[in-house]
């Protein structure tokens, strides 16, 4: 029974160790340190790639490269998101983030299908509705 107990405290030493570094690399990008955020966010899905939170930490690592407009990085991480973690809550986003910054590479036709499929498997989403959005733009501005 010690063994167990011993083993249970391990267990939750190590949960409260993931999130204390999930939240770490979350602060960071709060608070706009982009570089010490991806730093953080890819230590952590080296650190905990099973984590409950790895699917959030791949999402954000993907918008750290977004707003510091690296771009072709940012399409890698939002891919990853939807390949590794079909089942996160942040597929809706990260297909969004994924069609904006396919139009911001100028890759209009990426664009389009993708936010043509998040509005299509996610239809009631507040991402379907900002990809409508978009969509509407480009239709507009002829690309």
């Amino acid at each position: 029974m010690p063994a167990e107990t011993a083993s249970l405290a391990a267990a939750s030493a190590t949960v409260a160790e993931e999130k204390a570094a999930y939240q770490l690399a979350f602060d960071s990008l709060k608070e706009g340190r982009y570089k010490k955020a991806k730093e953080q966010f890819n230590k952590f899905l080296k650190d905990y790639p099973d984590s409950i939170y790895a699917g959030n930490a791949q999402y954000w690592l993907g918008e750290a490269n977004y707003v510091t407009r690296n771009f072709t990085q940012a399409v890698e991480e939002f891919n990853q998101v939807l390949k590794l973690y079909p089942a996160s809550s942040k597929i809706p986003d990260a297909m969004l983030k994924l069609g904006y910054t396919h139009y911001e590479l100028k890759q209009y036709s990426q664009a389009r299908t993708v936010l043509q499929e998040l509005r299509k498997l996610h239809p009631n989403s507040t991402a379907a509705r900002l990809a409508g959005k978009r969509l509407d733009r480009m239709r507009k501005e002829g690309v």
